[in-house]
Parts: structure tokens; C-alpha cells; sequence
């Protein structure tokens, strides 16, 4: 069996999702166009940014101007039988908003309309940076896929040597079975892998609720990579959207309950007419005004609910605020703890792992080495490969939450 071609073809497959003569690459831009473009949920806030802009031009309108007419003395009894005594009366009339009602209702509707806006932008945060961790899922998938593909590499060559030393009398057949058993596991874990790849892939393309169009995730875990400050990441805290969402509805709170204020305000209707008077043929102008009494605040509990709604708030601002720094000073020591030990792996554990390998299989062709200690040495080198990688997807991971709580861009891509 030619190992090295099926070494090969098994990194091919798993990189790719199906046989195509030319690979398609997408690059993490490109997934975020997608995301922003096709979203369901982003899809949805557009709706809403225009419904609430219609309420903003609907409150605008003051109330329409009334025509009425009035026929007194008609169909009566007696004198007032008929029509002959009859008095028509057409008046115009026209409700007059005081308290300022008109003004205020539009900053309440302006108000609910930037706090979509607000609404939007956090939702925006939170799907760009899901769809940006899907991505590097992908992407370290891809990678793990490579490791795979050099350790059966390895298990491979040391198969080719063992059946030498076989052949040579040097060593009993079992180690060649030992060495195709432990092939056979790497091979069951590629085809996991290939699974989870696809899988992956499913999850990424449902951010923009389309179909899988590429075959691989362009990208790398590129390092070293410049960590923020921590005087960088508490500045940025204070632009979260999270936290200027409240700030945004406690605007339209403020704006709401100043509306309900000036609506307990009464108004007054006036209005001009001509009545006249069938049995005199004469007519005449005729004034009125009126006004309800507003023997009670007809809004003093949706005003309160306003009021303790700010309050909560408030108190919600505060909260968040503090929650916020102390989450992404939790985040700051996590990247630089995931940096420090992948410096480690990287400058000091992996070469040495490396350079044991090599002589392990070296010693194992001269018969100075047992099999299971070159087994050893590859499956630590491994594992110390898959860590490598592991550590850059978690400091990855950390930033892209960074980026999800304060709304900053610190990878340094911007849809």
C-alpha cells in the first residue's frame, strides 16, 4: 500500500468538502459581507429602523380640523312642525394642542427610532463576532486537519522502518501490527475530523442562511500579535453597545414620559360657524371654544411606570458598566496567559519535542530504541502541535469576545 499517496489524499479531503478542478476560498471580509447582507436577524432590524421613522413622520401630523352641521327645530310639533322654523347651523372647529404636545411626541418617536438604531448595532456586534468565531472554527479545523495528516505522515515512515527491521530479523512482526494499529486510529480520527469540518462549515454558512459555496477559509493565526492595553480595552468600554443601548433607551424614556407629561395637558377646540334661521331668513355667525376638565392626571400611572422604568436604568447603567471592565480585564490576563505559554510551546517545548523524535527513530532503525518510545515521542509531538494551535485559537477567541463587548475592531477587520 502506497502510504504517502494515501497521505495525501486523505489531507485533501478532509481540506476539502467536495471535488472541484479549482479550490474556492473565503476569506473572513467575505463571510462578514455575507453576514451582513443575508442575516435573517440583521434582515429584521431593517423593518423596524423604518417602522419606527414612519411613527416618526406620523407623529408629526397634528389632529385634522372638524366640519359639522346641526339642524335644531325640524320635524317637531306644533309650531316647529316642518322645516319652516328649522335653524341650520354649519360650523368649522379646530383641536389646538397646548403643552407643547406636538414637539414632544416627535422627540418620543425620534428617540424609539434611534434606540433601533441602537438596538440594531448591538445585535450587529453580537452576529459579526459569532460569525467571525465560526470562521476561525473552520479555520483551526482545517489546521488541526494538517496535523493529522503529518503525524500519520510519521507513523508511516516509522511502519516503513519497523517492516525493514522485520525483514532484517531485528524485531518480531507484532511491532508491525502495533504501528498499523495506531495507523488505523489516526485514520478513524481524520474521518471524525472530515465530519466536524463539513459540520463546521454548515454553521458558518447558516450566518448568512445560505448554502456551502467554498471549500476552504482563507486565513491564518497570525503571530505575534499585538494584545491591548489594558487602559485600551477600559476606554473602549465605555463605546460598548451593550451599554450604549441603555443609555439610548433611557433617552426614550426621558422622551416618553416628558411626552405623557405634556399629554395630561388639556386642550382646547375652537371654532367658526353661520347658523341660519329658516322662519326669520337671517343668519349669523356664531364662536365656541371648549375644554375638558382634567379633574384628574389621566396618565399618572403610565407616567410613574416611566419614572421606575429610568430608575431601573440607572441602576442597570451601573451595572453593566462595572460588569463590563471587570470581563474585559478578565479577558486581558487570558490573552496574555494564552501568549505566554504559546511562546513556550513555540521557542522551547516544540523544537525539543522535534529534535526527541528524531533521535527516538533514529536509535529505533539502530535497535538502541524501543518501538513504544518512538510512539511516545510522536504522540507528544502531536500533542504539543495540537496545543500550538490550540492556544492561538484561544487568544482568537478572547479577542473576538473583546470585540463582541466593546463593539472595537482589535483583530483589525472591519466589515
Amino acid at each position: 500500500m502506497k502510504y504517502l499517496s494515501f497521505v495525501a489524499a486523505l489531507c485533501l479531503g478532509v481540506l476539502l468538502s467536495e471535488a472541484h478542478a479549482a479550490t474556492t476560498e473565503l476569506t473572513l471580509e467575505e463571510a462578514l459581507q455575507k453576514t451582513l447582507k443575508n442575516n435573517p436577524e440583521l434582515l429584521e432590524y431593517d423593518y423596524k429602523i423604518r417602522a419606527a421613522a414612519a411613527m416618526v413622520e406620523q407623529a408629526e401630523f397634528s389632529p385634522n380640523p372638524t366640519l359639522s352641521a346641526e339642524v335644531e327645530n325640524l320635524a317637531g310639533s306644533g309650531e316647529f312642525g316642518g322645516i319652516s322654523n328649522a335653524q341650520l347651523t354649519v360650523s368649522f372647529s379646530q383641536l389646538i394642542e397646548l403643552g407643547d404636545k406636538r414637539q414632544l411626541r416627535v422627540d418620543a418617536a425620534t428617540a424609539n427610532e434611534k434606540a433601533q438604531q441602537a438596538e440594531y448595532e448591538y445585535r450587529r456586534v453580537e452576529v459579526l463576532a459569532e460569525a467571525t468565531q465560526r470562521f476561525y472554527e473552520v479555520l483551526k479545523l482545517q489546521q488541526l486537519a494538517l496535523i493529522s495528516a503529518r503525524q500519520l505522515e510519521r507513523t508511516e515512515r516509522l511502519l516503513t522502518i519497523a517492516k525493514e527491521r522485520v525483514s532484517a530479523g531485528a524485531v518480531p512482526k507484532s511491532e508491525v501490527i502495533r504501528i498499523q494499529l495506531e495507523l488505523e486510529r489516526q485514520y478513524a480520527f481524520s474521518d471524525e475530523l472530515k465530519g466536524k469540518l463539513k459540520q463546521q462549515k454548515v454553521e458558518l454558512a447558516s450566518m448568512w442562511a445560505g448554502d456551502i459555496d467554498f471549500d476552504l477559509v482563507s486565513g491564518r493565526f497570525a503571530f505575534p500579535l499585538a494584545l491591548p492595553a489594558r487602559g485600551e480595552v477600559l476606554t473602549a468600554v465605555n463605546r460598548a453597545p451593550e451599554y450604549l443601548r441603555l443609555l439610548d433607551s433611557e433617552q426614550l424614556l426621558q422622551a416618553q414620559a416628558n411626552a405623557l407629561k405634556a399629554d395630561s395637558v388639556a386642550d382646547v377646540t375652537v371654532g367658526i360657524g353661520a347658523r341660519y334661521d329658516n322662519q326669520l331668513n337671517d343668519a349669523g355667525f356664531t364662536v365656541q371654544a371648549s375644554m375638558p376638565l382634567q379633574l384628574s392626571n389621566p396618565n399618572v400611572g403610565r407616567i410613574k411606570q416611566r419614572r421606575i422604568l429610568y430608575q431601573s436604568n440607572l441602576a442597570q447603567q451601573k451595572q453593566v458598566r462595572q460588569q463590563l471592565k471587570s470581563m474585559a480585564l478578565s479577558l486581558v490576563h487570558s490573552l496574555h496567559t494564552h501568549q505566554d505559554y504559546l511562546q513556550k510551546v513555540t521557542q522551547r517545548l516544540l523544537p525539543l519535542s522535534e529534535q526527541l523524535l528524531e533521535q527516538t527513530r533514529q536509535g529505533y532503525a539502530r535497535g538502541t530504541h524501543s518501538l513504544l518510545q518512538v510512539l511516545d515521542a510522536q504522540t507528544e509531538l502531536a500533542k504539543l502541535e495540537y496545543e500550538k494551535l490550540s492556544r492561538a485559537h484561544a487568544i482568537y477567541s478572547d479577542m473576538i469576545q473583546l470585540e463582541r463587548m466593546t463593539g472595537q475592531p482589535f483583530l483589525g477587520v472591519q466589515p
